[in-house]
């Protein structure tokens, strides 16, 4: 058996017999197509997610934000020569893919990223 929609709100509707089927969700009414032998064909991308969101290649990182979090590491900032940056690791990519180290200096806010692969 097929199972429909609301047309609104696209929560999953009841199977009846009925020609009108009230949505449980927004309290629409509904004509009920699986009388009439009529198919929906919806995709993944007519119901929003944050999940799929999270999976889109352009990300917000929010968490590079606080630099003052970051953890401190002795490696030469290549803009000014400072002797300290702070920096913080994100796995960007699949899990089979590098983490990807972001550096900060606080002396000149110079900023830059170094993908890291085991063996490195």
């Amino acid at each position: 058996m097929a199972i429909q929609f609301c047309g609104p709100c696209g929560n999953t509707l009841d199977i009846s017999s009925a020609s009108i089927v009230r949505c449980d969700c927004c309290g629409s009414m509904n004509k009920n197509n699986l009388l009439d032998g009529v198919a929906t064909v919806s995709s993944t991308n007519n119901f929003p997610s944050e999940l799929r969101r999270k999976r889109q290649p352009t990300q917000h990182l929010q968490c590079l934000a606080r630099e003052d979090t970051w953890a401190t590491a002795e490696e030469t900032c290549r803009k000014c020569g400072a002797k300290q940056v702070r920096y913080t690791a994100l796995q960007l990519r699949s899990a089979d893919e590098g983490t990807t180290l972001f550096y900060y200096c606080p002396g000149c806010s110079e900023r830059y990223s170094n993908r890291w692969n085991e063996g490195n």
